[in-house]
């Protein structure tokens, strides 16, 4: 059942129903003169008529139960603090009860009229007693209200009190320690003042001194100035005429030159080397094999009339020739062979040329000008002509057609003296050169792999497998750079090689499979064929003899 709040307004309402109520029951037609006139006329009338006349009366009894059930949220607050839950529905489920009796009992005796007419008043009268029972306490329970809340708002205002005087005891607290702590620190900083005072006075001291000692010293460098400028003057004069006597060269060496040597030894293998002298031709073998001995590179290089064998012997010759100009030729001093006392001096003398070049500058170029100076007046350096021209004859004379060995011998001279004086040139140049004869193939800039001419194509049978992991590049010509100062290094002629993918290699590796086959191939035929004829010869001289 829905609860109703005991407010002010709630209560004045209640107060003006319980008046309305009074006046009504005051009134004429009111329901209780209904009933005494009821009595009055009873006994003169007959059940239909009383009916009939009491039809009015049965209307304002069912209103009348109507304003009676306004009364519901009054009696239900009562029962909210007096009674119970089962009394509260008990009460209600009555009078519903009773006014559904009303409702349906119209053709029911008078005398039950009335009874309920009368349970109804007694009902009135019991509502007005709770309601006043209710007004009582409602007014007792406002006044414990009012009592409990001053004697919150006396603790509240008591609670304030205490907290506002301990505030105020902390706050004269806080402030005796700030102002102690504000005496201490100026007293501090007086002292600090008084000694900043004092280092002020020392600094202005020191300050004079300094200035003094300042006015020496700019009149101390004021000569030495003078002196440097003298002695830069006489520097200068020193360093132009040591320019004069061993200039050197400012500009880079034109890679066209080295470029031309390059064509030259392509020249010289295409030229004399495209024929296999006859000792080549009818003992394939053993020249490979003397050859073999000479460099562990011709290992790989077959020697037969194919177009694998006439590509890498070629580069063989190029190989030879310039390798050989790496090592008698183009080196950075002199040639190992031409070192006076022991072969430590020339490994010493790069050395001393890396340190000074990683300086910058020019000291380098000028070092190595006057050492190679000394060397030359010194003689130390031998002939490079000779030793190059044996070494090469040396290499190449089972390759070379005995007819044109003549011809080869006077464009291999004319190459080397070429190449001497292409490095006269760059040993006078400010920066370093540096040949390289050992490819890198991951140095894409510096070294080129060589134009297969044809071979790209070749690739490694499914069935067939050829160890190339034991084929070193071959150098073809060396890469040439510039070691400028600081460290750095400029390309000057990009290098040449047969690297060890190649496909030629798998090429020549086929062939010489190949070549073995056919030759055991042709031992075991003669084999048998002698064989044969020995074994015909024992069984006679009229025994057939098969081929």
């Amino acid at each position: 059942m829905p609860k109703h709040t005991n407010g002010a307004r709630g209560g004045s309402t209640r107060r003006r129903d319980l008046t309305s109520d009074e006046n009504r029951d005051k009134e004429p037609g009111s329901s209780s003169d209904l009933v005494l006139s009821h009595g009055n006329t009873e006994r003169s009338q007959n059940p239909a008529a009383i009916l009939a006349a009491s039809n009015g009366a049965i209307q304002r009894l069912a209103s009348f139960t109507h304003y009676f059930e306004s009364f519901a949220p009054d009696i239900d607050i009562l029962e909210q603090v007096y009674g119970t839950a089962a009394d509260r529905e008990a009460k209600i489920q009555r009078l519903k009860e009773t006014v559904e009796t009303l409702i349906h009992s119209k053709n029911d005796q008078m005398e039950n009229l009335q009874l309920e007419n009368e349970k109804l008043r007694d009902g009135q009268e019991a509502c007005d007693r709770e309601r006043d029972r209710y007004r009582t306490m409602q007014g007792e329970l406002e006044a414990q209200h009012a009592k409990a809340e001053a004697a919150r708002e006396d603790e509240h205002k008591q609670k304030l009190q205490d907290e506002k005087d301990k505030t105020q005891k902390r706050i004269k607290a806080t402030k005796a320690e700030i102002e102690a702590e504000s005496r201490e620190r100026v007293r501090e900083l007086e002292d600090q003042n008084a000694g900043l005072l004092r280092m002020n006075e020392q600094l202005k001291q020191r300050l004079s001194e300094f200035e003094k000692k300042l006015e020496a010293k700019k009149t101390r460098h004021a000569r030495v100035e003078k002196s440097l400028e003298e002695d830069n003057m006489k520097l200068n004069a020193e360093v132009k005429q040591l320019k004069s006597e061993f200039p050197v060269e400012g500009q880079p060496m034109d890679a066209e030159k080295f470029q031309h040597i390059s064509d030259a030894i392509k020249v010289l293998s295409l030229r004399y080397f495209q024929k296999l002298p006859a000792r080549a031709l009818n003992h394939p073998e053993a020249v490979h094999q003397d050859l073999s001995k000479l460099s562990p590179i011709f290992e790989s290089t077959p020697i037969w009339q194919s177009e694998i064998s006439e590509f890498l012997r070629l580069r063989y010759v190029q190989h030879v020739i310039s390798i050989g100009l790496c090592d008698f030729t183009w080196q950075p001093f002199f040639p190992q062979d031409s070192l006076p006392n022991g072969e430590g001096v020339g490994p010493f003398l790069e050395a001393v040329s890396n340190s000074l070049s990683a300086t910058g500058g020019r000291s380098e170029s000028a070092w190595r000008v006057l050492t190679l100076r000394g060397i030359n007046d010194l003689r130390w350096e031998s002939n490079r002509v000779e030793p190059m021209r044996r070494h090469v004859l040396e290499m190449l004379q089972p390759l070379i057609v005995p007819s044109e060995s003549a011809g080869f011998e006077k464009d291999l001279l004319k190459l080397i003296n070429e190449s001497i004086t292409l490095w006269k040139a760059a040993r006078t140049d400010e920066a370093r050169f540096i040949v390289e004869k050992y490819p890198d193939p991951s140095d894409k800039e510096g070294w080129q792999a060589e134009d297969t001419c044809g071979f790209e194509n070749v690739s490694m049978p499914p069935d067939e497998k050829i160890d190339t992991s034991r084929i070193r590049p071959l150098c073809l010509f060396p890469n040439v750079v510039r070691a400028i100062s600081g460290g750095g290094r400029v390309r000057v002629h990009q290098g040449s090689a047969i690297f060890p993918t190649s496909p030629v290699w798998i090429q020549a590796g086929l062939e010489k499979k190949e070549h073995e086959e056919e030759l055991a191939k042709a031992v075991s035929d003669v084999r048998r064929k002698i064989n044969a004829r020995r074994m015909s010869s024992s069984a006679g001289p009229n025994s057939p003899v098969k081929d």
